[in-house]
């Protein structure tokens, strides 16, 4: 199938001294902290059509770029944070359901425009293929752990067989975004634990995997207009790989759009999806990081266990579901290898769970701010810390600003009190994930999107 081109400082609450753990900080290092084709359906979503795309142009690397409504200024000579030089575009595939599952992914190989199977293979060869000790923790892992559920399983074989990358790497890179929460042994010292939870010692070589945390930015919005609107940063690392390996997959049955995904090539689950309908919804994966100690040890047996990944789980969910109260209960049920947020939006209704994984730790529901959230009350917020309950670890996340700076969660607020409750606008929500500290150092996919709206905007940022 061809490719388809798709139109100031804030006191710290807690009880430890912020000098203690800025020592800790300086003297571990921030990695030891943050260690188309045309597809018929009754409502294909369309591509925003408001000044949230100012021009298109050819950029120098001959990409398809999409100039942003925004402006990023630099902030300070000697640090400034990310800024984006317009967008791309996003390549779209239709993965088929009605394919057996080891065909489903024949697009992404034929596809010599993006030649994605090339960058997996320098993925695997760049941060993998000579680092013995990290393979034989990722392989021990996936071997205890088992085949996945005859589907994905069949995907994953697939994969194998027209990748020609080694079975075990493969299999191993499904647990992607659980692994990534074991990245902070510091937990939230202002909740009520005050202790360290570290990596059980056997896995000590996880720390060196490549993808780290923490990441992402998601915001559901009740706007102007009467629609509520999800705007979304995926941010990972690293980025020179992923951003080469983000695409928008299309789950077809019958001819029609079951639901549409943001994916990485190799992986089998979702991470950010929409689904068209009445009673549609989103939902976006943002990597959470355990609150208890122990939580750590708790992440890797329940991947050994078998439990089926947090990410598969959603997709089934989104391929099954149809109603966004269905959708939360359903998540809020389901048992998860890892704690994660999701970030929900539908036809007037938005929230964030915040999961452990045999429990919701947490909700946010917009129209009904709680304690320790923005009392605006016309959006949600959530990037990858337990703000709510004065999270300290927010304050050492290295993606945007770093320590001293605000956090990506204070500069997206600080950027929405711009305009009155009541006020804001798509455009609002796109500048304001595009903004100063909140857009990321690895920010490779951006969502701004409305079920009710029926409206569907992907795009990634060129990082300046």
């Amino acid at each position: 199938m061809a490719l388809v081109r798709a139109a100031g400082h804030v006191p710290f609450s807690f009880s430890f001294s912020f000098s203690v753990f800025f020592l800790l900080f300086c003297v571990c290092g921030h990695n030891a902290f943050f260690s188309s084709s045309c597809v018929s359906a009754a409502r294909a979503p369309s591509v925003l059509p408001s000044a949230l795309i100012r021009a298109t142009h050819i950029g120098n690397d001959g990409d398809d770029v999409m100039s942003s409504s925004s402006s990023s200024k630099e902030v300070g000579k000697k640090a400034p944070p990310p800024s984006a030089h317009g967008h791309r575009l996003l390549p779209q595939y239709e993965i088929d359901l009605d394919l057996p599952p080891s065909q489903r992914y024949e697009p992404l190989f034929q596809d010599t425009a993006t030649n994605l199977n090339a960058t997996v293979w320098q993925f695997y060869r760049q941060y993998f293929e000579h680092d013995a000790v990290l393979l034989d923790v990722l392989y021990e892992i996936s071997k205890k752990r088992g085949p996945e559920n005859e589907e994905q399983q069949q995907e994953v074989d697939g994969l194998v067989e027209r990748s020609r990358l080694p079975r075990e790497f493969v299999q191993a890179v499904q647990m992607i975004y659980e692994l990534q929460t074991l990245m902070v042994p510091v937990i939230n010292g202002t909740k009520h634990h005050k202790q360290v939870d570290v990596i059980p010692e056997e896995y000590a070589a996880l720390k060196r995997i490549p993808w780290r945390g923490p990441g992402c930015t998601g915001i559901v919005a009740m706007c102007a207009d009467g629609n509520v609107y999800h705007a979304r940063n995926l941010d990972f690392s690293p980025l020179d790989i992923m951003k080469n390996l983000v695409y928008v997959a299309v789950f077809t049955r019958g001819g029609k759009e079951v639901f549409r995904s943001q994916m990485a090539a190799g992986y089998t689950s979702v991470i950010t999806a929409y689904k068209a309908g009445a009673d549609g919804f989103t939902v976006e994966r943002n990597t959470r990081f355990t609150d208890h100690l122990g939580g750590n040890e708790q992440t890797i047996q329940h991947l050994i266990s078998g439990r089926p990944l947090n990410g598969w789980s959603l997709r089934k969910i989104a391929e099954t579901h149809n109603s966004f109260d269905d959708v939360v209960k359903t998540i809020s049920d389901t048992p998860y290898c890892s704690p994660e947020y999701n970030i929900l939006s539908g036809v007037g209704k938005g929230k964030v769970l915040s999961k452990d994984p045999d429990r919701v730790a947490h909700v946010q529901t917009l129209g009904h701010p709680g304690v320790g959230e923005n009392k605006r009350g016309d959006y949600v917020i959530m990037t990858n810390f337990d703000f709510y309950w004065g999270d300290i670890r927010e304050y050492f996340d290295p993606t945007a600003g770093g320590v001293g700076k605000k956090t990506r969660r204070e500069a997206a607020e600080a950027n929405l009190a711009r305009w009155p409750v009541g006020k804001l606008t798509p455009d609002a929500l796109f500048e304001t994930i595009n903004a100063p500290y909140v857009l990321a150092k690895d920010t490779v996919f951006q969502m701004l999107t409305s079920v009710s709206a029926n409206s569907w905007n992907a795009s990634q940022p060129i990082l300046q």
